[in-house]
């Protein structure tokens, strides 16, 4: 079975999400592009990123996001944000920043508070066990809906920021 990596990176595209903390005219500020490409190990044994129209279940799709500050200012409070589609896992330990940022997952982690909670990494959930006891478990990586990265230094006028991660086809 082979799925088309558009269909996956349509919901991405359309799901991203930039926040501006007390920022105006965000929508003009900060350039933003999307990428993705399927990583492959090549005959040296060396991992390459590679442009590819379908995936197989297993393969590794590498998520890419560049925003690029275009006004005249330093830019404060930047939290960049990214869907992981349903039909695939994230990839822990695979998420890059250029800039120092925090990163957090996004998931149920708590069956007594309703919705989808952040935290970071290694992030670990309660789960309900057979006699309905609490107990806590590491979140799996299947569970995660989202990722973001919250920058911590200030996106300097005409500088860029590099983010990355990866999922994994179910």
């Amino acid at each position: 079975m082979r799925i088309h990596i558009s269909q996956l990176s349509k919901t991405l595209i359309a799901s991203t999400a930039l926040s501006l903390a007390g920022f105006a005219a965000a929508a003009d500020a900060l350039t933003s592009e999307f990428s993705f490409r399927v990583v492959e190990t090549n005959a040296e044994g060396e991992e390459v990123l590679v442009e590819r129209e379908t995936i197989r279940p297993g393969e590794v799709i590498s998520y890419e996001l560049r925003h690029q500050n275009t006004t005249e200012g330093a830019m404060e409070g930047l939290v960049i944000a990214a869907p992981v589609p349903d039909g695939v896992s994230l990839a822990l330990g695979a998420e890059v920043t250029s800039v120092a940022a925090v990163f957090e997952v996004q998931a149920e982690m708590d069956p007594e508070q309703e919705g989808l909670e952040w935290s970071t990494v290694p992030a670990t959930r309660k789960v309900v066990d057979a006699n309905g006891n609490m107990t806590e478990e590491p979140l799996p990586e299947e569970a995660v809906a989202a990722v973001r990265w919250t920058l911590s230094e200030p996106l300097e006028a005409g500088a860029s920021a590099f983010n990355s991660y990866r999922v994994r086809l179910n």
